[in-house]
């Protein structure tokens, strides 16, 4: 997808599969406004690639309001919104996982997506259509007991993207996912050697940043694609409600 002269929003650019993002929007023509909380990292991102960089709690929906205000009066319309940013906690115990520990991981993975979508959707019409991709991952499909918090965050990602997208095709807007495996970012703390040398396949954040050009220039909405390493992103399909064809039966 040829993104000159477009404007690119990502979340979480500071680091991982947000800088390479960043950076691939960036080679493919995109102005590109990062955000992040770790501002210097994230300005090293930004002057890296020519782009401007924003601090962003993404959990704070007055910070979205702010910043969409902002971005309404620039006239570089927003062509694509790259929903990014996320935690991990590592929490496998509901019974130790504190109010704290409980509003900090669905405030950044979930809730901060949503208002990031809501910021969005407006400037995305203002440009006459556009694209939203959102950071999901393999625990958006599956379990995963050593983190509670993730995998619910990232499950909630999965029935929004679903739910959403219908409504978002009528203003030209797509809406999908990228849900990666293991990737070697800092959520491995360090131990991508030990992993991989363990048998664990771990790819590069570069790869991820290939499969959301390749889902961008897909023309699809409303998928989950889930992304494995050395392949292609692929919608990852669903499985049929048992009974739900019962009225076509009665």
């Amino acid at each position: 997808m040829d993104l000159s002269g477009k404007t690119a929003l990502v979340t979480g650019a500071a680091s991982g599969i947000g800088t390479a993002c960043a950076r691939r929007y960036a080679e493919a023509g995109a102005s590109v406004i990062c955000t992040d909380v770790v501002d210097d990292a994230g300005q090293q991102v930004a002057d890296e690639i020519g782009g401007r960089y924003r601090h962003l709690d993404v959990a704070d929906s007055s910070a979205w309001t702010a910043l969409a205000a902002e971005m309404a009066d620039d006239p570089g319309h927003l062509h694509l919104a790259h929903l990014n940013a996320g935690i991990m906690m590592g929490l496998s115990d509901v019974a130790e996982m504190s109010d704290e520990d409980y509003h900090r991981i669905i405030g950044i993975n979930q809730h901060g997506v949503v208002f990031g979508l809501r910021a969005a959707v407006p400037l995305l019409e203002a440009a006459g259509g556009g694209h939203v991709l959102i950071t999901g991952s393999m625990a958006s499909f599956s379990p995963l007991p050593v983190d509670l918090g993730y995998s619910m965050s990232k499950h909630a990602i999965a029935a929004l993207v679903r739910s959403a997208a219908p409504n978002l095709a009528e203003r030209d807007i797509s809406l999908n996912a990228v849900c990666p495996a293991t990737v070697g970012t800092g959520f491995l703390g360090g131990n991508r050697d030990r992993l991989e040398a363990a048998g664990m396949v771990i790819m590069d954040a570069e790869e991820v940043a290939e499969a959301a050009m390749a889902i961008l220039d897909s023309g699809l909405t409303g998928e989950c694609f889930a992304l494995f390493k050395g392949r292609q992103p692929e919608p990852f399909q669903f499985a049929t409600i048992p009974g739900a064809d019962y009225r076509s039966r009665r």
